[in-house]
């Protein structure tokens, strides 16, 4: 049911004098309408007039709109019957299919099917400005006006965002397609507009172009323009514009990240490239950097994920610098390849397979990036490995296992490195035994360990070649290692063991001497006074040469030792009833063994053989044919039956806190201990070396304090370097000589380790690291991108980053940032005299230190040596949010390195960048070495 109010009211400010109706569709509010104490409607009983509409006889025009307008507002609603007008006033919405308009003051005219919505003015403000929403097209503006009739709509000073993008137009003017029909799309015409990334309704910059046409989701394409930086034109002119708006991952052009330009490569284009979304799995970005002069580099990157399967990253780079050497061009080749998958523990109940790779040549990192971590890093390493878990106690795994020195160019590659192995097995255990005792023979176990493994030793510059492939090493080896342990008179823990190992190698090792090799240095003396006079003397530098040829052919060896161990602990305790200190506790470990090993060196072994090495000499020298084997070699010590002794120590001491009347535990010596062995079957020097070590901490874990030393039972000669067969007693009545120590400091200071301390908190966990100051996305994978999204520098860190928090202490400031301080002294015999000697002394500082909200410092790294007296590498930087803009700047002196930039946040206009550029080797820094990691 329809009911109408008739309502008279006095003439007001914002309407003419006319008549007002008040609507209602609910039938249960047929009654009279309540105005309120404060309404001027006459009389209750004579002012209003109220009936009873049948809207089923009433013609519906064909003007009408085809569906139900809803509206309302939170202050007031007028009719105006006579203007044929609906006046919403106070937060006022109108909603009409997908369309939603909301407010300050909307009018609804039905006679000609148009809405009017503008703001409102409070002081010196406009509130309320109409917001206009239809599907996924959304705007704000000043006033607008929109025809439900013909779904368009002019509007004034539109602010439109679409995916990234912010269109602010004088004038625009927008069609609505149809809901029902999928095929038709939003348009929206602006006119003297401005395309930017700038949230702000006057945008710091953008593209100013008079004509602009932009189909939500999808496309942008606009007519001549140019570039417009804080209100001002510049002459960066465009002809036209195309920028795709389609959301989700997508296929598309990235533009160049910085342009070169040095006298070394010329000019050039770093990080140009193409984004490939190859389907919903996996995604490929393939970038470069080429100079015009020959230097070039291209690297691709790959993300995939399979949810509750895998996922993974995989990088592949190659850089290629042109250098010049005596006037002529050399190229310089490098790669990288760093890949890292993971397995989801769901995937599979018995295999996994994951690990990472990280593999470069020629100093890749080093000659692309300028950064600290890239730069000192030295080692590099890979561990990818595939396992199995059979039914039963077996196991078998497969992995590729890398290391590399980036200082000696020295890498080794173990593939395929095989392991099969058992767990530990119990042949005489009793699992029917019930509540009885158990057995001591059920206590013996063993376990089966079998390993075959191929070597490759290499530098990183031969890899690739054949000699590579032909000095491959390769063996098997088998171990079966047998234990138990009991307890005898109720504190002694006896373990004895038995182990057995056959290694399977098919090279060995045969020396051979060549007595006819000589080395004969030749000296021609020539009189200058008389040419015919001519003196030669001959000097022999080497008699003879001994050959080392690598025989093929399958040669095994064995080796097998046995022994039995006794250990035990002791407590110790003293406790005080006042003051500071309340207790002090020892606790000793003391153990002792005894191993037998057989003398390998006899030749019935066939283990050992000897050659001769001088024609001078009859003698000749033992070597093992084993030598260049991957596993365990023969032990050439002879037969051992050594008595072996330790003991480890524990000092710890209850402290009394008055503050809040409560006792700890702190430990005064985390170990100290002490080791020794005495060889029976040794015809001299019987006993060994005396080892002590310790460890402790000070200031709550923040300094740790390492210490070697090392004594000698026996005397020496008159060098100090080698040991004779007499006491050391003997001679100087003194039990043991010194021979060497070392002494090392390691402080690592960080604010939390601070705030810790005056709290009283444990900082030997600290999780705090600072490895990456500069937050970027280099080619090793560490980057933190989200799967589907560009892989890219994104510069500085963002507003989110802890980093980029404002202090609010002082500590505050230096929360990401850490201090390292490593101190070691060594003392020793150098050539017969007792020295004692510095061996290390520096320190360095890294991290970021966020001055302000916008201002933030990077130190990739700052370091002394004081035993070199120069500085380690410094890196240093800042960078300032402006807003939609970032400037930066990064110095790295030793490099002769240092990069300026002013560029547009990452975005769709990201592309709009002044970079100013110095790298190593003459590169453009931020140009190959960026778009390959850099700061």
């Amino acid at each position: 049911m329809l009911a109408v109010f008739v309502v008279a009211q006095q003439p007001d400010s914002l309407l003419k004098e006319s008549v007002k109706y008040v609507i209602s569709t609910d039938s249960t509010n047929l009654g009279r309408p309540d105005f309120g104490q404060n309404s001027t409607v006459g009389t209750p009983s004579t002012a209003v007039d109220t009936f009873k509409l049948d809207v089923t006889s009433i013609d519906i025009s064909e003007d009408g709109v085809d569906e139900q307008i809803e509206y309302n507002s939170k202050d007031s609603m007028f009719f105006d019957i006579q203007n044929k007008q609906i006046l919403l006033w106070g937060e006022a919405t109108v909603k009409y299919q997908t369309m939603t308009i909301e407010a300050a003051h909307i009018v609804i005219d039905w006679e000609n099917n148009t809405m009017y919505a503008e703001g409102r003015e409070e002081g010196k403000e406009v509130i309320g400005k109409p917001k206009f929403a239809e599907k996924s097209t959304k705007f704000d503006s000043d006033r607008m006006t929109y025809n439900f009739k013909t779904q368009k709509g002019i509007i004034h000073q539109a602010i439109t965002k679409q995916e990234g993008l912010n269109v602010v137009g004088q004038k625009t003017k927008f069609i609505s397609g149809d809901p029902r029909d999928t095929t038709e799309t939003d348009i929206i015409y602006s006119r003297n507009a401005i395309f930017t990334t700038c949230d702000l309704d006057h945008p710091h910059f953008g593209i100013r172009s008079r004509k602009q046409k932009v189909v939500p989701d999808k496309v942008v394409v606009i007519g001549p323009s140019n570039v417009e930086i804080a209100g001002i034109p510049t002459p960066l002119v465009l002809p036209f514009g195309f920028f795709p708006l389609k959301q989700g991952r997508r296929t598309g052009l990235i533009f160049p990240q910085n342009y070169q330009y040095n006298l070394t490569d010329g000019y050039g284009l770093d990080g140009v490239g193409w984004f490939f979304p190859i389907n919903d799995y996996v995604n490929l970005k393939v970038t470069g950097s080429i100079y015009f002069r020959g230097t070039f580099g291209i690297n691709a990157a790959s993300q995939y994920r399979k949810n509750y399967k895998y996922n993974g990253r995989l990088n592949l780079g190659y850089f290629r610098r042109r250098s010049e050497i005596e006037g002529q061009s050399v190229f310089n080749p490098s790669y990288s390849l760093v890949w890292s998958h993971n397995q989801d523990t769901k995937a599979h109940p018995y295999q996994s397979f994951g690990g990472s790779v990280n593999v470069q040549t020629s100093n890749f990192r080093s000659q692309t990036e300028n950064d600290a971590q890239s730069v000192l890093q030295s080692t590099l390493s890979s561990n990818l490995a595939y396992s199995y878990n059979f039914p039963g106690p077996f196991k078998l795994s497969t992995s590729f296992r890398h290391s590399q020195n980036t200082q000696t160019r020295k890498m080794t590659i173990n593939f395929p490195d095989v392991n099969f192995q058992t767990e530990t097995l119990y042949p005489f255990k009793n699992e029917n035994r019930g509540g009885n005792k158990e057995k001591w023979y059920e206590k013996i176990s063993f376990r089966y360990v079998g390993e075959a493994r191929n070597t490759f030793t290499t530098t990183d510059t031969t890899l690739f070649s054949q000699q590579t492939i032909d000095e491959a090493r390769y063996g098997v080896r088998h171990s079966v290692t047998p234990s138990m342990s009991f307890t005898v008179a109720k504190y002694f823990n006896v373990t004895p063991s038995v182990n057995y190992k056959e290694v399977w190698y098919f090279q060995s090792v045969d020396k051979t001497f060549d007595g006819t090799d000589l080395v004969i240095d030749t000296t021609i003396f020539i009189n200058p006074e008389d040419s015919f006079d001519i003196q030669t003397t001959f000097d022999t530098l080497q008699y003879g040469k001994v050959n080392t040829d690598i025989v093929n052919g399958f040669q095994p060896f064995r080796q097998f030792n046995a022994g039995i161990s006794v250990n035990t602990q002791l407590f110790g305790t003293m406790l005080f009833k006042k003051g500071f200190l309340r207790g002090l506790r020892h606790v000793a470990k003391p153990n002792i063994s005894f191993n037998f090993s057989p003398d390998y060196t006899n030749p019935d072994w066939g283990y050992f053989k000897s050659v001769q090495t001088d024609l001078r000499e009859d003698e000749e020298t033992e070597y093992g044919i084993f030598e260049q084997g991957i596993y365990d070699k023969p032990s050439r010590s002879g037969r051992q039956m050594a008595l072996s002794y330790g003991i480890q120590n524990i000092f710890e001491a209850k402290v009394f806190s008055k503050k809040d009347s409560t006792s700890k535990n702190i430990k005064l010596l985390r170990n100290l201990n002490v080791r020794g062995d005495y060889n029976f079957a040794a015809d001299s020097l019987n006993f060994s070396q005396v080892r002590i070590s310790g460890q402790t901490s000070f200031f709550n874990n923040i300094t740790n304090f390492t210490f070697n030393m090392t004594y000698d039972p026996y005397d020496a000669d008159s060098t100090r370097r080698n040991r004779i067969n007499t006491f050391y007693y003997d001679n100087t009545g003194k039990y043991l000589r010194f021979v060497q120590s070392d002494f090392r400091l390691s402080t690592r200071l960080t604010v939390k380790k601070i705030r810790d301390f005056f709290k009283g908190k444990d900082t030997e966990a600290d999780p705090t690291t600072v490895s990456n100051p500069n937050n970027q996305s280099r080619l090793n994978g560490d980057s933190d991108n989200t799967f589907g999204a560009t892989l890219r520098d994104d510069g500085p860190p963002k507003d989110n980053s802890p980093a980029a928090k404002p202090s609010e202490s002082l500590l505050d400031l230096f929360e990401n940032f850490s201090i390292n301080h490593n101190f070691a002294v060594t003392r020793s015999f150098i050539n017969g005299i007792d020295t004692t000697r510095v061996s290390t002394h520096s320190i360095d500082m890294r991290g970021q230190l966020a001055v302000s909200e916008n201002w933030n410092i990077n130190v990739g790294n700052i370091g002394y040596d004081f035993l070199s007296k120069q500085v380690t590498y410094p890196s240093l930087g800042f960078s300032r949010d402006l807003h939609c803009w970032e400037m930066g700047v990064q110095w790295a002196p030793q490099r002769d390195a240092y990069a300026f930039y002013i560029r547009v946040k990452p975005g769709k206009l990201d592309f709009l960048s002044i970079p100013y550029n110095k790298g190593n080797a003459g590169s453009g820094f931020g140009g190959a070495a960026n778009r390959f990691g850099g700061f």
